[in-house]
């Protein structure tokens, strides 16, 4: 067994490096299309919401939509200054840095006043879009690809918010609370690698 295990991992050795690359998720994702999965197949931008749609699940039901709706804004905000052409160079980091945030919240398990978790969805919801600038391509085909980074973001982050309605459980709660334990240390240790380069 051992041996079989090593021949396959002397085998991967083998295998051709690609530079990694952030931007499109994958071969031939743009467009809309290409912009709807980015929020899926981008791990920052996935971790960050994940962390927010168990923060603002944990929230009372009148903050819940109201941090969704802030999130919502910060995106559009975001969409438009990345139409202008504004890209800023500290936005990953911000949404790593609210990312972190939101998952210590979430292995707190407190309760937060509606501004406090307003005004980080809309901090999550700007930066995830100005860390997500399409590369290489028409204007057009930039504002299409936009287009869907927005919606794909509002899908993903109503998709966690229905899932954290359906977890009433004790057990399921201490699930949660481990799993936003998980998103913070994830976020700082991404965070401290790339502050540190």
């Amino acid at each position: 067994m051992r041996r079989a295990a090593g021949f396959a991992l002397a085998l991967l050795a083998l295998l051709p490096i690609e530079d990694a690359s952030a931007h499109p998720p994958f071969a031939g994702a743009i467009g809309f299309y290409g912009g709807l999965l980015h929020p899926l197949f981008v791990p920052t931008h996935t971790l960050a919401i994940l962390g927010l749609g168990l923060f603002i699940g944990q929230q009372t039901p009148r903050g819940r939509w109201s941090a969704a709706v802030a999130y919502a804004t910060g995106l559009g905000a975001g969409c438009a200054a990345m139409l202008s052409a504004f890209a800023p160079q500290v936005a990953a980091e911000t949404l790593l840095a609210a990312a972190a945030v939101c998952g210590a919240l979430v292995a707190l398990a407190r309760k937060v006043p509606l501004l406090i978790a307003c005004v980080l969805a809309l901090v999550i919801g700007l930066a995830l879009a100005l860390d997500s600038p399409p590369g290489g391509i028409s204007v057009r085909d930039a504002n299409v690809t936009l287009l869907g980074t927005f919606c794909g973001a509002v899908i993903l982050l109503l998709a966690v918010l229905q899932v954290v309605a359906i977890l009433r459980r004790d057990w399921q709660r201490l699930g949660m609370r481990i799993v936003g334990s998980w998103i913070a240390a994830s976020a700082i240790l991404v965070l401290a690698f790339k502050v540190s380069r």
